[in-house]
């Protein structure tokens, strides 16, 4: 199977449009592109999303993010690496805040990804499933999504897809800039994750084992690339720590409390079935499964060695980002972003396996592939649109009726106790600060107490509680509702409740 070099030109090296996955990748992130911050992790998106705000609003300092529930704090919080968050406050430096903004950031990104997985493909297994690869990782669900999320998901995997794309450059040609850009991209892609120390560090590590035969361990460049980008990133997260110390705040990186490193997890079936279920429908859109065991199955048939083995990065790749999952395995069975940077390499080797069905692998789909190419397009809309777009619909949004409801009738400024769990969705999109409590949490002080600490007003709602999660009716909803109209002495709405509290005097200001 040749492998030929990318053209400078608008046509893939063989002779394909390079300009369809590209247009098609923009077209499917364009999809409500002004969609406000609600929907699938909107708690992280909404967390990114202030970041940028506070930026813009505090004089874009880099070095201090903020977020909105720091109570009547600073708001300065121990986070990673916040390079997406301020390019977006950049833009609204230069335009004005509006998420719109944010998600194209994210879907010019998303797309320069796809023109750089084509690009490896190219160099790793062959012009035309390069260019297959590029068209399935247009039309996924989960790099879809992620693509055009306020997150900086997109700004990770571009950093990995440019690291690795200028790697494979420089073993090839033996540039020094290659190298140096390989460099800084990864060391911009472990300041904002940390985790792709393993899942992108191992593969360059064959990588660069493939080209030297195994000396590589006792040649010392071998140890200087990661090391120096280790020392790079530590000081971030060092300097980040004692943000963390002098707030309080944190996203829970170290400690008992940060939920994400249950190994014992990994020991029971359900982590892995769950993970097995997420990548089958959400990355590879069921249809990509049976493509990329195909692809696997194809890399033995690459006639060069060398070529043969450099191929491997992609599954030893694979194996490396379930891996990096593993070593944090609660967050990685929660949040589904953390199997994104499978992009990264199933995309060429699905595009491989599309070419070898194209030469008849599967012989009662000779002449038929567009039959597979049509089913993986309805499955992948589907998810998109059951899973994620749908849940971006403003009408009937619990979470948006109460921010805007606090943003109505509340100060510019003001402080807000919401009663949202730890999802600071309605904090951001009313744009105020405050704190974030459960209902129990809520009720541990009086209104009194909270206006002491600096609130001006209680809010929340009796139809969601936390991330979109019904309030449903119980003891705790009970007792909520009996504690809100004793102190506001009025009977709320079903909907929800907001207890302005007045800066002096005897007591809160109820709303009607």
């Amino acid at each position: 199977m040749p492998v030929a070099e990318p053209s400078a030109t608008g046509r893939g090296a063989a002779g394909l449009p390079l300009w369809f996955p590209l247009a098609l990748g923009l077209g499917l992130r364009l999809v409500q592109i002004q969609a406000p911050i609600l929907g699938v992790h909107s708690w992280r998106q909404a967390d990114t999303a202030a970041m940028a705000r506070n930026f813009v609003e505090q004089g874009l300092v880099f070095w201090r993010p903020q977020i909105d529930w720091g109570g009547a704090g600073s708001g300065l919080v121990e986070a990673e690496f916040p390079l997406y968050p301020y390019s977006v406050a950049l833009l609204y430096r230069l335009i004005g805040v509006h998420e719109w903004l944010a998600r194209g950031l994210s879907v010019a990104l998303s797309v320069l990804t796809i023109w750089l997985l084509i690009r490896i493909g190219r160099r790793l297994v062959g012009a035309r499933a390069g260019w297959w690869g590029g068209v399935f990782v247009a039309v996924l669900p989960i790099p879809v999504f992620y693509g055009r999320s306020v997150q900086p998901e997109a700004a990770l995997l571009f950093l990995a897809a440019l690291c690795l794309e200028r790697f494979l450059a420089w073993l090839e040609r033996g540039k020094p800039l290659a190298l140096l850009v390989a460099w800084l991209a990864f060391c911009g892609a472990c300041l904002i994750k940390v985790l792709p120390f393993v899942w992108l560090g191992v593969p360059l590590l064959w990588l660069w084992g493939s080209r030297r035969r195994w000396r590589v361990l006792r040649h010392p460049g071998t140890w200087l690339f990661p090391l120096t980008a280790l020392a790079v990133t530590a000081l971030w997260y060092w300097h980040a720590h004692r943000l963390g110390q002098s707030s309080g705040l944190s996203f829970g990186f170290w400690g008992g409390e940060a939920h994400r490193y249950t190994w014992l997890d990994l020991l029971g079936p359900s982590y892995w079935a769950g993970l097995a279920l997420r990548i089958t429908v959400r990355n590879l859109a069921v249809v990509g499964l049976p493509l990329l065991a195909l692809g696997l199955v194809a890399l033995r048939r690459i006639p060069d060695r060398q070529q043969r083995s450099r191929a491997l990065v992609l599954p030893i790749g694979l194996g490396a980002v379930i891996a990096a999952g593993a070593l944090a395995p609660e967050s990685s069975a929660v949040h589904e972003y953390y199997q994104l940077p499978l992009t990264l390499f199933a995309g060429p080797l699905i595009g491989l396996g599309w070419v070898r069905l194209e030469q008849g692998a599967v012989p009662f789909l000779s002449g038929k592939g567009w039959i597979v190419l049509a089913l993986l397009m309805v499955v992948s809309l589907t998810v998109l649109t059951i899973d994620y777009w749908s849940r971006e619909r403003t009408a009937g949004s619990a979470t948006l009726a109460l921010a805007e409801r606090i943003r109505r009738d509340t100060p510019a400024g003001g402080r807000v106790v919401v009663v949202s769990g730890s999802d600071p969705t309605v904090l951001y999109l009313a744009h105020r600060k405050g704190w974030l409590v459960s209902p129990e949490g809520l009720m541990k002080r009086s209104p009194n107490e909270w206006r002491e600490q600096g609130a001006e007003a209680l809010a929340g709602s009796y139809r969601e509680v936390e991330s979109f999660l019904p309030f449903e009716d119980g003891p705790g909803k009970t007792r909520l509702q009996q504690w809100v109209r004793s102190h506001s002495g009025v009977e709320e709405a079903d909907s929800g409740f907001l207890i302005r509290l007045a800066p002096a005097g005897p007591g809160p200001q109820p709303t009607p």
